[in-house]
Formats: structure tokens, C-alpha cells, sequence
């Protein structure tokens, strides 16, 4: 890829469950010539052998921040990248890799999207998604029983003990740099639209 055409970066950042990632893949089958969805959640770091209650995925240190920004970095430059692959059931990261090829959107989202200064430089358009507190947790209680194997009790109980506080701590300070805010609860198609309004290439 050419530097006369580098790629558009977005940032999509939100409490968990307010659906950055099902928002992130429409986006990047709705812009023109393709967008690559980059997860945050490849990127957590290996926590395999640590017991499951000192486990906490919710705050910065959690992610491998160095190869994050290296890699959106990259991706920002028109440069293929290979990405870890981490697995929610095991809270590894596994041998295998993925390669990531630049296209002319790159699709940033996850929690910390917009947490850290540097990633936001290379991000073009910060977005955040807004969705109070009992609606995320309904939402990632169907999610992580269907997805992720875990119990629904244990969802809510980790939820109030760890996600919460730590959503607000870490993660709702940071919708101060989207410049586009969204309502979560309205349907993803009009969020679609919207966020392609904003990139104007509706």
C-alpha cells in the first residue's frame, strides 16, 4: 500500500457488552474497499497458570500495550501484521498467530481503544459507545455463557466485583477524546450509518 493511500484508522472504545466488536465488523464490510477489524482482545497478555480469581482482564496492564501499538502502527503504515491469538477459556495466548493485512480502513476497537496516548495518535476517528450499566451486563452475561463457557451467576458476580469499577476507573474517562459519541441501544444498522456519516463515505 502506497503512502498516497493510508489506510483511515478508527478507534471504537465502550464499556463491555455495549457492542464495539459487532459494530466494528459491520463498519468494516460497509466502507469502501474494506476495513480490517483490529481486537484489543488479542492482545492480552498469557495468564495461563494463574488462579482464575487473580485473574483481572479489565484494567490497561492487562494488554500487551507495546506490541498493540507496534502492530496498529504498522497496519497505520500499509504494513501487514501478525497477530497473537488469545484464548478466553484458557487465558492464553496461543503459539499460533494470525496475519493481519493493511486495507484502507483499519478498525481498532476494545475497551482501552482510546486509553493510551500513543495509539490514539495514529487513530483518525475516535468513537465511543454509550450503554448504562444493566443493559452491558445482560448483554455480556448472554455473551460470555454462549462464547466464553462461563456460568451466569459467576458472570454477574465478577461483573459488579471487577468490570464495573474498573469500567469506570479506566475505560468511561476516555469517551472525553471520541468525537463521535453513540447510543448503544439504538439498532447496529443506524450505528453503521451513522459512524459512516462521520467518515463521510456514506
Amino acid at each position: 500500500m502506497s503512502r498516497s493511500s493510508v489506510p483511515h484508522v478508527v478507534a471504537i472504545a465502550g464499556p463491555s457488552g455495549s457492542g464495539k466488536t459487532s459494530l466494528a465488523r459491520l463498519l468494516a464490510a460497509g466502507v469502501p474497499g474494506g476495513g480490517v477489524v483490529v481486537a484489543l482482545d488479542a492482545y492480552y497478555r498469557d495468564q495461563r497458570g494463574v488462579p482464575d480469581d487473580q485473574i483481572n482482564v479489565d484494567v490497561p496492564d492487562a494488554l500487551d500495550h507495546a506490541l498493540l501499538i507496534r502492530q496498529v502502527a504498522a497496519l497505520a503504515a500499509g504494513q501487514p501484521v501478525r497477530q497473537p491469538v488469545y484464548d478466553y477459556a484458557t487465558h492464553a495466548r496461543l503459539d499460533d498467530t494470525r496475519r493481519v493485512d493493511p486495507a484502507p480502513f483499519v478498525i481498532v476497537e476494545g475497551l482501552f481503544a482510546l486509553y493510551w496516548s500513543d495509539v490514539r495518535a495514529v487513530v483518525t476517528t475516535p468513537v465511543y459507545l454509550n450503554l448504562a450499566h444493566d443493559a452491558c451486563l445482560a448483554r455480556r452475561v448472554a455473551r460470555d455463557v454462549a462464547e466464553r463457557g462461563r456460568e451466569a451467576d459467576a458472570v454477574r458476580q465478577h461483573y459488579q466485583r471487577s468490570v464495573r469499577p474498573m469500567y469506570d476507573r479506566h475505560v468511561h474517562p476516555t469517551r472525553a477524546y471520541a468525537r463521535l459519541l453513540l447510543d448503544a441501544t439504538q439498532p447496529l444498522e443506524a450505528l453503521v450509518e451513522k459512524t459512516l456519516a462521520a467518515l463521510a463515505v456514506r
